[in-house]
């Protein structure tokens, strides 16, 4: 059953996986801090319906995705894994429910923000990249560690990490496998604000706050054009200036002019 606290949304019961509103920003949580908020296959299944859960919430804007305690995520649960050896239909089901959870939230209607503290691993890193922005502490790490367990990294995972810092660099990443602190992984564009740590809440409750208040109907057709870009479209279609055509005669774009003659700030009605 959902749970619900004063001035908040409807909150996940505290297990490995919850969620929580905060006026118009919900926040999920990787919650696991004794195993380094570690990805089980059910938590990937639990964040689907988190994603799901945040997005039918009309009061939600912004969504962030952050780890209990110290850790953002260290990736995979090993001990899970390892059932791979005794039971094959297992390296199925994980494919699949990784790659839905991922896509699912690579192709959220909503802006989503990874606040990530320490550990940035493997499957964690992997949410990261899926969302829209990467704002971290200067303790975090990043790591995308298949060649050190042997496996395969899937195609949509490496089409993530080449757009995000080209050909040449995620091959290196994935290469070496190695640890990219907060710095490099700066400059390689995997984090978008480098934030000292006792300012990192702050700064994405300000952020996330700053995009609440801008029109929704703008910043969602936003994140769908540069989806198209990614999907690989060069040049408007039908869809591209359906969003053009409409936002001319859509509310916020009335509410949006008025409040620019009047020298106000506006009220976008569209939730």
């Amino acid at each position: 059953m959902l749970q619900r606290h004063p001035q908040s949304g409807p909150l996940m019961p505290k297990d490995a996986i919850y969620a929580r509103r905060n006026g118009a920003i919900a926040t999920i949580y990787l919650n696991r801090p004794a195993k380094k908020n570690s990805l089980t296959v059910d938590m990937w299944r639990r964040l689907i319906g988190a994603i799901e859960d945040a997005d039918r919430d009309t009061a939600v804007k912004v969504i962030v995705i952050t780890g209990e305690g110290d850790t953002f995520s260290a990736g995979a649960d090993i001990e899970e894994v390892e059932q791979a050896f005794a039971n094959p239909k297992f390296g199925d089901t994980f494919a699949d429910v990784t790659h839905d959870a991922q896509a699912r939230l690579a192709r959220n209607v909503k802006p989503t923000i990874a606040k990530v503290r320490g550990a940035c691993m493997g499957g964690g890193c992997g949410i990261a990249l899926c969302c829209d922005l990467r704002f971290a502490d200067t303790g975090a790490r990043f790591a995308i560690t298949p060649a050190k367990l042997g496996i395969a990294y899937s195609l949509a995972d490496t089409k993530r990490l080449m757009d995000m810092v080209g050909p040449a660099r995620a091959k290196d990443i994935l290469y070496t496998a190695r640890i990219l602190d907060a710095s490099e992984a700066h400059a390689l564009g995997m984090i978008d604000r480098l934030v000292p740590a006792p300012d990192l809440d702050a700064v994405v409750d300000a952020y996330a706050g700053q995009i609440a208040s801008m029109s929704q109907y703008s910043t969602r057709a936003t994140k769908r054009v540069a989806q198209m870009i990614l999907d690989g479209a060069t040049d408007d279609d039908r869809d591209s200036r359906r969003l053009f055509i409409d936002a001319l005669s859509g509310a916020d774009f009335k509410e949006g002019v008025s409040a620019f003659l009047q020298k106000r700030k506006p009220n976008f009605p569209v939730a």
